[in-house]
């Protein structure tokens, strides 16, 4: 009787000690599958970020420039500008999303408003990368005024989502800015 406890006892501790290995083995793959999809994750949309203000550059030369020099020569204003273009149509979004609920004509509103809100930040977005890069190439002490400039401009932006807080805040103050762009005029 002895042994059979005995070898019983054995069995379950080395079949519980197995399964505690096999969970730490499965929770390591797990986290480098997590950290493995987020360099991924960061490494294609910087290229959907890259490929935006390449198009938008090609195809909007004047305006790009035009509102570069708007984002260079008038970023404070830009931001305030930007500031109150977000927060009113945020609230707009918000309250015609509730009312949207009852009344699917404001939902719809609401999300034109959105789409509006997302088309000023994303055009606005181009001539920011450009200043952001430029301000780079003068540090360095690069002569390049390209295409690249923005494409190096856009990858530091990109760089700050990884920086909590400090680079969220600069993001945050940036994207407003880009918003600002539409409302300042040179």
């Amino acid at each position: 009787m002895r042994w059979k406890f005995l070898a019983l006892t054995v069995l379950s501790v080395a079949s519980l000690a197995w399964c505690q290995e096999a969970k730490d083995s499965l929770q390591q793959i797990a986290q480098s599958v997590g950290i493995i999809s987020g360099v991924w994750f960061a490494f294609g949309s910087y290229l959907v970020v890259a490929a935006w203000v390449s198009i938008v550059s090609a195809l909007l030369p004047e305006w790009v420039n035009k509102k570069a020099q708007v984002v260079q020569t008038q970023s404070a204003r830009s931001f305030l500008f930007g500031l109150i273009v977000v927060v009113v149509l945020g609230i707009f979004i918000a309250v015609l999303g509730e009312v949207g609920k009852a009344a699917p004509p404001a939902g719809a509103l609401a999300v034109i408003l959105l789409l509006a809100l997302l088309t000023a930040y994303s055009l606005g977005w181009v001539p920011v990368t450009w200043v952001i890069g430029r301000r780079i190439a003068a540090a360095m002490g690069w002569e390049r005024t390209d295409l690249m400039v923005a494409l190096v401009g856009a990858l530091a932006l990109h760089l700050l989502i990884f920086f909590p807080f400090i680079g969220w805040a600069f993001l945050l103050y940036w994207a407003v800015v880009a918003v600002g762009t539409w409302i300042v005029r040179s």
